[in-house]
């Protein structure tokens, strides 16, 4: 973002600005895959938005919440809980022989909904009055 008081130098954007933008793209991408989940579409874009989606929600929704203002150590403890939960979350299915990869989708996006929405409303402090 320029700043013009700033003579053109390259204003740092506060970290909670940051962690509200990423958390208003991850909740569009789970009401998008959510969408798709529930409409059977399938495709490459599917599995790519899936995949971005179970690699950093579950673990966000849980990590945002904390605010470690250290983007690094947030985005690394997100993706490292979110293949946890998911692993786990899939080993049970597995053990209890209600094995379905769709069904996971659809509840870890429900779980993960309610958390990024909280999340996203951090974005309206960080808006610029109009003028």
């Amino acid at each position: 973002m320029i700043d013009s008081s700033f003579n053109g130098r390259v204003r740092a954007w506060p970290s909670g600005a940051v962690r509200a933008v990423f958390s208003v793209f991850l909740l569009g991408t789970d009401v998008l895959l959510l969408a798709l989940t529930l409409g059977n579409v399938h495709g490459p874009w599917r599995f790519v938005l899936g995949l971005l989606f179970a690699l950093t929600a579950p673990g966000w929704s849980v990590v945002g919440l904390l605010r470690l203002n250290d983007t690094a150590l947030e985005m690394g403890l997100s993706v490292a809980l979110s293949l946890a939960l998911l692993m786990l979350s899939a080993q049970v299915m597995m053990a209890l022989s209600i094995w379905h990869p769709v069904a996971l989708e659809e509840i870890t996006g429900l779980l993960c909904a309610p958390s990024l929405a909280l999340q996203s409303r951090d974005l309206r402090r960080f808006e610029r009055p109009s003028p």
